[in-house]
């Protein structure tokens, strides 16, 4: 009885490291999304011609989801806000319970940015290119 309990202890144990590590590679930005998160860090007023550019070939991506293709195409829009034609778009983004946490982060930012994230929006935005 008790060699039972051990292993079933022991088998507990080790589904919960099996779990976080599942709930911690979810959290991890794509390459796609760390890429925009580092363009909007340094967004002034606009994207440079690199970053339009770069947003560009992230929308034509063919490993680029859904979301990130809508997010990068709302920031090749931005002047000094986001688009309202691309309002609507991100606040869906926001509530896709599908979307990850980043690309949701990124919308949310994108959606009240004024001119350039602001120092908060920053620490967020490192945390995901990061």
């Amino acid at each position: 009885m008790s060699l039972l309990k051990i292993a079933l202890s022991i088998i507990f144990t080790l589904s919960l490291f099996t779990i976080n590590s599942s709930f911690a590679a979810d959290d991890k930005a794509s390459t796609a999304t760390r890429a925009m998160a580092d363009i909007v860090i340094s967004l002034r007023h606009f994207p440079s011609d690199a970053d339009q550019k770069k947003l560009a070939e992230l929308a034509a991506g063919s490993t680029t989801s859904a979301d990130e293709k809508t997010i990068a195409q709302a920031l090749m829009n931005v002047k000094h806000k986001v688009a309202d034609a691309d309002k609507p778009k991100l606040i869906s983004i926001t509530k896709d319970a599908a979307a990850s946490a980043a690309v949701k982060s990124l919308a949310s930012i994108l959606l009240k940015l004024n001119h350039q994230p602001d120092d908060a929006d920053i620490n967020a935005l490192k945390k995901i290119s990061n």
